[in-house]
């Protein structure tokens, strides 16, 4: 009989006893409007793209859907392949179920092979009944105890058919008995050799966790330690021809029974680990068995979730292995299909956090999970330096070399994309400095003649009037530290009363939710820590300047746009300033750096205003002050070759 000819005749035989309607209705809703039940048409938005009207039809009489919008077209094997993101096979396996159609054994396949498998398939099953009924024994009660201290019921014990083994020999000769052989039971996993070829068993004294496939058939083990003397934890089964660890996640065969969009899966590390999260509301969680994922692993987890989520001990080991997956999953990227990641406090696994935090903590992790993009970009940011044009080469050529891994040519078009912009604004941003502090790189302190220079109200302790505007428009209005935390963060103050003005209205304001209505609350903050001397001075500044005061009427609804125009000015007045030092160094060293290092400097300075909020009287014009003292300095400046 022909293979080929024996295969379509099963996937005809099956799509004639489904509707393709019944199929997809799980996953859209019909448009009543549109759709004609009695033709066998039915239309609805496309589940494989975000859209507003209907333009995706299923056809039941040719058992065919198309969608005009995305151009998505197939048959109920190929909508169930592309949905779950599953193999042929299994798409085959599950619609015979729904149809009722038995399907054939395997051409040519080996009898001796199969019936191998069977028994090795059997093995488990009696080994699993064999670590249950052991703990149900008296003298297994202070395991039972030991599960039930760490948050489990006895309803969650079965649940998840935990076991235990804790004398040596029981399990094998329980085997023998069921007429098993040795080799039988070595080949299951069960059993190990030493170096004089006699057997052994493997788990000894530890509590057990069958290993399931996504089918939910018991294919290995998990034990965990009793004694706390063992080398290792935790011991898996070694891979045999039912169990490779790479092509299993624990508790797949739970997880799938929730439907694909129902709620978010996590995905964790260890039995525990799963389990913990299970019975504390997080159903749809999974289990990789250690750190290191696989690109298999992956693409099962892909078949419950489009955009599961990693959960990751916040320790040094946790973020490197977060990090390994990006070598992993960048190349099998596809769209629609991604991962975020959680990192939970140093020295927590997730039971720890559930007992000390709660399920509110977890929730929060949750929804602040950090997208793949992220992971990426902070892999290689943080861990570099920045300082001169071949570094900066250097991380893009790292970045575009990972991403040239990305085999899809539209996710990866679209990470180049993100990466790009990302490049361009982190260079040329103002905060880059701001974030090479960050980043733990040092920052030359100014020098005390600079200092100086930006004390432009000398009668009046020092401080000039933009920096005095700054700190009483934060003083008056609170609210503007929240509004603009990312932009006065990165502001240079070069006065180190001001550093530390600026910094406690920050700390307060933030830790009290500080209202504008409340600003005396912050004032009377402020002249605690001893900076009422210099509050009076800033208001004494800010009174002198009321051309430019952009405090007037704060309450409206312009505030906002008012405390831009602040900024501005803070950042025109730094600019002007080191204009003012590079025209000195260009007096003192006439080269080409330093004229450019002027120009330069000028042409910031005009972009910035060119930017500015209209409605307020302007300084003159730099562009005059600078122009005429180039052309008085020009002549004695000139450089002779």
């Amino acid at each position: 009989m022909n293979t080929q000819n024996a295969s379509n005749n099963v996937t005809e035989e099956i799509k004639s006893k489904i509707s393709l309607s019944d199929i997809v209705q799980k996953y859209v809703t019909w448009d009543n409007k549109k759709s004609n039940p009695t033709r066998g048409s039915y239309w609805a938005c496309c589940p494989f793209h975000s859209e507003k009207t209907a333009s995706f039809t299923v056809d039941n009489n040719k058992n065919t859907y198309h969608c005009f919008g995305c151009n998505a077209h197939g048959d109920a094997f190929k909508f169930l392949m592309d949905k779950e993101n599953i193999d042929f096979p299994e798409a085959l396996r599950r619609l015979a179920d729904i149809s009722g159609v038995n399907l054939p054994e395997k051409i040519n396949y080996d009898p001796v092979e199969k019936q191998k498998r069977e028994i090795i398939q059997n093995i488990n099953e009696e080994a699993k009944k064999f670590f249950i009924n052991e703990l149900s024994k008296s003298e297994n009660a202070t395991v039972f105890d030991y599960l039930i201290k760490r948050g489990l019921t006895k309803e969650n014990i079965e649940e998840f058919e935990i076991g235990v083994t804790s004398r040596r020999g029981e399990l094998v000769s329980h085997l023998t008995s069921h007429g098993y052989s040795d080799k039988q039971i070595f080949d299951a996993g069960l059993s190990a050799q030493n170096d004089d070829g006699e057997y052994y068993e493997r788990f000894i004294n530890r509590i057990t966790f069958p290993i399931k496939d996504k089918n939910g058939r018991t294919v290995a083990f998990g034990g965990r330690d009793l004694t706390n003397k063992a080398p290792a934890k935790y011991l898996n089964s070694p891979e045999t021809i039912l169990f490779q660890k790479k092509n299993i996640v624990y508790n797949y065969h739970n997880a799938k029974k929730i439907f694909a969009n129902e709620t978010q899966l996590l995905v964790c590390e260890g039995y525990f680990d799963c389990i913990t999260l299970s019975v504390n509301g997080f159903h749809k969680s999974v289990a990789t068995m250690g750190t290191s994922m696989s690109a298999a692993q992956i693409q099962l987890l892909w078949q419950l979730s489009n955009l599961p989520i990693l959960c990751y001990d916040g320790d040094k080991a946790g973020v490197n292995a977060a990090n390994r997956i990006i070598d992993i999953i960048f190349p099998i990227l596809k769209p629609g299909y991604s991962m975020k990641f959680i990192f939970l406090p140093e020295g927590m696994d997730p039971d720890d956090l559930l007992k000390k935090h709660g399920k509110n903590e977890m929730d929060k992790l949750i929804s602040n999970a950090t997208p793949l993009i992220d992971l990426f970009w902070a892999h290689f940011i943080t861990s570099s330096d920045f300082g001169t044009p071949e570094d900066r080469a250097n991380i893009e050529n790292q970045l575009n070399k990972m991403m040239d891994r990305i085999e899809n040519t539209e996710v990866k078009k679209q990470y180049k994309l993100e990466i790009r912009d990302r490049l361009s604004a982190y260079w040329r941003s103002k905060s880059f400095e701001s974030n090479r502090v960050f980043f733990k790189t040092s920052k030359k302190k100014p020098s005390a003649k600079l200092l100086q220079k930006f004390r432009t109200n000398p009668e009046e302790e020092g401080i000039s009037w933009q920096n005095s505007i700054f700190i009483l428009s934060l003083i008056r209005c609170p609210e503007l530290v929240a509004e603009f935390m990312d932009e006065i963060s990165v502001i240079e103050l070069l006065d180190e009363r001001v550093i530390a003005l600026k910094e406690n209205i920050f700390k307060f304001v933030i830790e009290n939710k500080v209202k504008n209505e409340q600003s005396i609350l912050l004032v009377n903050h402020l002249k605690d820590l001893g900076h009422a001397g210099l509050i009076e001075a800033i208001e004494r500044n800010t009174n002198e300047k009321i051309h430019i005061n952009l405090l007037d009427d704060a309450g409206i609804k312009n505030t906002k746009v008012k405390f831009r125009n602040v900024l501005n000015e803070l950042e025109k007045h730094k600019l002007a300033n080191d204009l003012e030092t590079a025209k000195l160094s260009y007096f003192e060293n006439a080269t080409d750096i330093n004229e450019r290092k002027m120009y330069e400097l000028k042409r910031e300075l005009d972009d910035l205003k060119n930017r500015e909020s209209q409605g307020h009287k302007q300084e003159p014009h730099i562009e005059k002050k600078f122009d005429k003292w180039y052309e008085e300095n020009k002549s004695r400046l000139e450089r002779k070759d």
